[in-house]
């Protein structure tokens, strides 16, 4: 049985364990399906978070590192460009957790341009362990939310990986990023493009 959300959240009635069970199975399904229609932003954020990360290497290598951060300044307009795209498609609809997912990613977001930009000089080598670990944390809770494995791995790995940047030189930090991104963000984003596909043909 299939539940319009919108319709069942404004009713008053009372309903039996079975169909509670249900509508709760109906907003994760739902939850999990936009997550992977989502392929395209773990795709799009797969892309340009190497792009920045490498090309700060690249000036890090050349002698320019007081202005290797300048790349970054592309993803607040990505990030708009992101919003912008999710909430002019025709089948956009939200439910409970999808409004949890986003606005833990939102919040999530904004305090790694915060933190990245205010304060980097503060945290100087630890900057890139702290964004991993608020990206992997992030993501296992969402992870969780829709019970998806795929999130559940990938956060474990962003946060593992948070705490093998403390080990790693500051100049080589950007380059493991970089890849770590590759792994977590576009290779997900490409293999649920793929499922998403398959299972709408």
């Amino acid at each position: 049985m299939k539940y319009n959300l919108n319709n069942v959240l404004m009713k008053t009635t009372n309903f039996s364990p079975d169909e509670s069970f249900e509508i709760i199975e109906s907003v994760i399904k739902q939850a999990k399906t936009r997550f992977e229609e989502n392929g395209f932003a773990f795709i799009l954020w797969g892309i340009i978070v190497p792009i920045c990360c490498f090309s700060q290497a690249y000036l890090i290598a050349i002698g320019k590192g007081a202005i290797s951060w300048y790349p970054y300044l592309i993803m607040p307009l990505v990030s708009m460009i992101s919003i912008i795209y999710y909430v002019k498609k025709k089948n956009f609809k939200q439910n409970p957790l999808k409004l949890v997912s986003s606005r833990l990613w939102l919040f999530t977001g904004v305090n790694i341009m915060i933190i990245a930009f205010g304060f980097n000089s503060y945290l100087e080598s630890n900057l890139t362990s702290i964004i991993l670990l608020l990206m992997g944390i992030a993501t296992v809770v969402a992870g969780s939310f829709i019970r998806s494995s795929l999130l559940l791995y990938c956060g474990i790995m962003l946060n593992l990986s948070a705490y093998i940047a403390f080990f790693i030189p500051w100049k080589n930090q950007a380059l493991f990023m970089g890849i770590i991104a590759i792994l977590t963000f576009l290779i997900p984003g490409i293999l649920l493009r793929i499922k998403h596909k398959k299972n709408n043909v």
